[in-house]
């Protein structure tokens, strides 16, 4: 099943230190894109992805009153986000697929998620879901890294034990239009710390030189946005 070696990958990066890792590579992005997503007092957010449960408290600190609920498919990877809680912080982490969320319809005013949807073995599915539990007018905000007008991430999926969708920019906003959002925009995010030091780098399967390097960072992250009617 995809699910269960979906969920294997990641119980393997949890207790690896990856779902650290995972902060430190996109918290700048993540960091970027947070304080424009509108979230106000009392608003409820869905975090899907959310490893270790770092932008999930983010997410709900934004704003007084505010929660988040924090999912993934990753036993591991939402003890290790249990283990790190305040419980200063409105927020709570359960173990799900995105195509079956467990969650009450129309309880949401905004669904974040960093680098992670692209996994989902059924991605039309979980936009699906997304759209039932968000409420009217509630947005979907999905921030990916993996795509195919980043070229440079094209051979990721050679490198990890998990099913990966590689879709290109016009091809996601496809997909948030067939599962029924409205105002679907993309924007591109640069990670403002650059794209490293070169004397610092060392060749990888991911990245061969310091070329695709610098190619991965000019491209930035992907960022969908969309509205559920309403």
């Amino acid at each position: 099943m995809s699910h269960e070696r979906i969920a294997n990958t990641f119980d393997a990066w949890a207790t690896t230190g990856r779902g650290e890792g995972m902060e430190k590579g996109h918290g700048n992005v993540v960091g970027q894109v947070i304080p424009q997503l509108g979230i106000g007092p009392g608003d409820q957010i869905l975090d899907l992805g959310c490893g270790i449960g770092w932008a999930t408290r983010a997410l709900a600190k934004v704003a007084a009153g505010a929660g988040a609920v924090g999912v993934d498919i990753s036993k591991e990877m939402i003890a290790k986000a249990e283990s790190l809680h305040s419980f200063t912080i409105r927020a709570r982490y359960e173990v799900m697929a995105f195509e079956e969320l467990d969650l009450k319809d129309e309880h949401f005013s905004h669904v974040f998620s960093m680098e992670a949807l692209y996994y989902a073995p059924d991605i039309d599915k979980s936009l699906s879901e997304v759209l039932r539990v968000l409420k009217p007018g509630g947005r979907a905000d999905i921030v990916i890294d993996f795509y195919a007008d980043n070229e440079s991430t094209g051979g990721w999926s050679d490198t990890i034990d998990a099913p990966m969708t590689w879709m290109s920019e016009a091809d996601w906003i496809a997909k948030f239009e067939g599962a029924g959002f409205e105002n679907v925009t993309t924007t591109r995010v640069i990670d403002t710390r650059g794209p490293g030091d070169e004397a610092d780098f060392t060749p990888s399967t991911v990245y061969p030189d310091w070329a695709s390097r610098v190619r991965f960072h000019e491209a930035g992250s992907l960022w969908i946005h969309g509205e559920k009617p309403g």
